[in-house]
Parts: C-alpha cells; structure tokens; sequence
C-alpha cells in the first residue's frame, strides 16, 4: 500500500488529491494548518474504508515539515510518496512593490517544497525508490504583471522539479511536475479564461500522479497559449499580456 504525504490538504486541490487517492487505495498523510479541517478530512477517508493521518503542520517552517515526516514514518512504517501542493500567492504590482510580500511566496511555494524534499529525499534514495510531486502552475510559464511573484514562485518549482528528474531517476525516485492552469475551488469567485472544475482538475491530476507521468500541463487553450508567448518577440509577448491582465490598478 502506497503510503502518500500531502501538504496543503486541509482545502481546494490537496484535500481533492487526498481524497482521489484515498478512494484508489492509498494511505494518506495530509498536513495543513488548520487542524479542525484537517480532521473533518480524515473522518470522510476513514469513512469510506481508507486510511488516513492528520498532522497540523506549517510547511514554511522546516523543523516542522522533518517532524511531520517522522511522525509518518513512525507511524506507517515509511513515505513513499510526497505530494507538494502548499501554495498560493497575492497580488504585487509594480507601483507598490513589495520585498517581503515577494519573499513570502517564494517561502510559501519553494521553500516549502524544500522541506518537504529535505525531509524525505534521504529514505528514498535508501531503498532507491520513492516519488516526488511538484505542484507548480501554468504561470511559470510566462512572468505576468502584477503576479510576478506567483510567477516567479511557480517558476522555480518548475525548475527544481525538472532538475530533480533528471537527476534522481536513474536512482530509482520518480518526479512529477504539475502545471495546472486556472481551477475553480471556490463557486463565488468571478470566471478566469479556460477555468477547469476542481472535480475535473484533481481527477486529471490524480491519474498523472498514479501513472507517475513526468509532468502534466492543462487546459489545452492554455497550454497553446503560453506556449506561444514564450516563442513570440518579447515586445509582442509583453503587449498581449498587458491587455489580457487588464489595466493597471492602483
């Protein structure tokens, strides 16, 4: 039985992830901070027949990511699976910009993945087997104003995750990188172009993270179209995405 860490699980797509995968047989860890949803997930799990672990954890702070860790090798006997899903990120236009703010994402998004390699990266190359995932997004893809710190942050995963491919497959660890573009977690939340229903999107996900693909990038539309900005001039690139983010708010 695969034994699965999820960060981020306590809402929208790690609590989507965990539940996907629970139903296909996993034992899920599920690590979050907000413990009472936490709970309220690992009853639905253990509900439906599965097996599941509710560790109340802050992924930024590593200390606490290694202990998480422990605690679900003490308790399942090892990971075999971790699931980096923490993330987010907030507006920082230009006219208001923000180091700290910026720092934040990077800590939330990179950092966090960090940890949570750190913490099991050393018992999966022991017994040479194991499978990392990245969740990154299509905006790493093309830096967009007033997000480029969500751009940058996604950026880097990407880079960490296609870096650590390469190098740890011959070693017997698989990594996934997942490129989503919009998902739609919350009903009240005004339409984005090309928006994917969570259902949709974990189900998509789950199955590239069971398959242990390389990576999984959609909707399609999207897909094209950032592809295509990263093969235009910069000039031209840069003028499409002034006009689709909107005019400059203050």
């Amino acid at each position: 039985m695969t034994v699965t860490v999820i960060t981020g699980a306590s809402s929208g797509i790690g609590r989507a992830l965990a539940l996907l995968l629970a139903a296909r047989g996993e034992t899920i860890v599920a690590l979050a901070r907000r413990k009472d949803l936490l709970d309220s997930l690992i009853a639905e799990i253990e509900k439906s027949g599965g097996r599941a672990l509710a560790i109340q954890c802050d992924v930024t702070a590593g200390d606490q990511v290694r202990a998480a860790c422990a605690s679900a090798v003490q308790t399942f006997g090892r990971i075999d699976r971790m699931i980096a899903n923490a993330g987010g990120g907030e507006r920082n236009p230009a006219d208001k910009f923000n180091a700290d703010v910026f720092a934040g994402m990077l800590a939330l998004n990179v950092t966090s993945a960090a940890h949570c390699i750190e913490a099991v990266l050393p018992g999966m190359l022991a017994c040479r087997s194991g499978h990392i995932v990245l969740m990154s997004s299509l905006a790493s893809r093309r830096g967009l104003p007033r997000a480029t710190g969500y751009s940058a942050a996604k950026a880097a995963m990407t880079a960490l995750g296609e870096g650590l491919r390469a190098e740890l497959k011959p070693r017997g660890i698989d990594v996934t990188v997942l490129l989503p573009g919009f998902v739609k977690v919350r009903a009240d939340r005004k339409p984005r172009p090309f928006e994917v229903p969570l259902p949709e999107a974990a189900e998509r996900m789950a199955s590239a993270i069971v398959a242990r693909r390389k990576s999984l990038m959609f909707p399609l539309p999207l897909v094209l179209i950032t592809g295509l900005l990263r093969l235009l001039p910069a000039g031209i690139s840069d003028w499409i995405v002034q006009r689709v983010q909107g005019p400059r708010q203050n």
